[in-house]
């Protein structure tokens, strides 16, 4: 195997890639040498960031582009059936796409709900379920799920995200048992408080609400993390390669905390 490129050869799924998560996932994961097919809805964003990607990193040649809607179960199988001509089966799927909105429990509409149960919980269920075949019929593969903290602390004014991410854990350690049994580990991570725009746009609704400044919610946030910043998008990434290496190979069924040692779940 080749130290510097472990993951040569390999190729990786990646939902929700024009987000800034998303991208730091794609960027490390072709820096490892993988073919990265970076999954969105938005054509548009999705040609921006791998063009990013490409000039940022010079890895143009492992990114390519796959136009889907994870909302939608044909949009999942088109769009499968169609990379699975063009490259077969992932090596690796990863789920970075979804997220939810700041709305305490009776603000929070059914549109709300709606929408992040859809894009999130049943997208990566809907998206798992279409990769898996595959990885089963081949008995091997890697899953990774971008969740979130609030699946183990759920916070009053994130009712949606807390709920859709309890669910896609016990999504996940389900999937570990099934699968496991066919040579495909499936993990789970859960980010804290993450330096990306979505990051942003959750500071600003929190300052609006508690009528402060979204740097003001940012340094509290920091406050309370013992390493005293933010997670970097790279923080993430960077745990996703480790899973999809020979040294994750024997990782299946965890739920791993990147949040800087914020959480007291234990």
């Amino acid at each position: 195997m080749n130290a510097t490129r472990p993951l040569q050869n390999r190729v990786a799924m990646v939902s929700g890639a024009s987000g800034g998560m998303g991208q730091a996932i794609c960027a490390q994961l072709a820096q490892a040498g993988a073919q990265v097919v970076m999954l969105g809805r938005d054509l548009d964003r999705l040609r921006q960031a791998r063009e990013q990607l490409a000039r940022q990193w010079g890895i143009g040649d492992l990114l390519s582009i796959q136009q889907i809607d994870i909302r939608d179960a044909s949009s999942v199988s088109q769009a499968i059936a169609a990379q699975g001509q063009a490259l077969g089966t992932p090596d690796m799927l990863v789920h970075a796409a979804g997220d939810g909105p700041v709305a305490p429990l009776l603000e929070a509409t059914e549109a709300m709900w709606q929408a992040t149960i859809q894009g999130k919980l049943l997208g990566t269920i809907r998206l798992t379920r279409a990769v898996a075949a595959g990885m089963v019929a081949r008995k091997s593969g890697r899953i990774v799920i971008i969740n979130g903290v609030f699946g183990r602390e759920p916070d009053p004014l994130f009712p949606i995200n807390s709920t859709v991410n309890a669910g896609l854990a016990a999504f996940g350690k389900a999937s570990a048992h099934d699968l496991g049994r066919h040579g495909i580990c499936v993990n789970v991570i859960n980010p804290g408080a993450t330096d990306t725009p979505l990051w942003a746009d959750i500071s600003q609704a929190l300052a609006s609400r508690l009528h402060t400044t979204a740097d003001a919610v940012s340094q509290q946030v920091r406050d309370k993390i013992p390493l005293g910043r933010l997670a970097a998008p790279d923080d993430v990434a960077a745990l996703v390669v480790f899973l999809a290496s020979a040294g994750g190979q024997y990782i299946n069924g965890a739920a791993i905390t990147v949040d800087g040692g914020a959480s007291a779940a234990i």
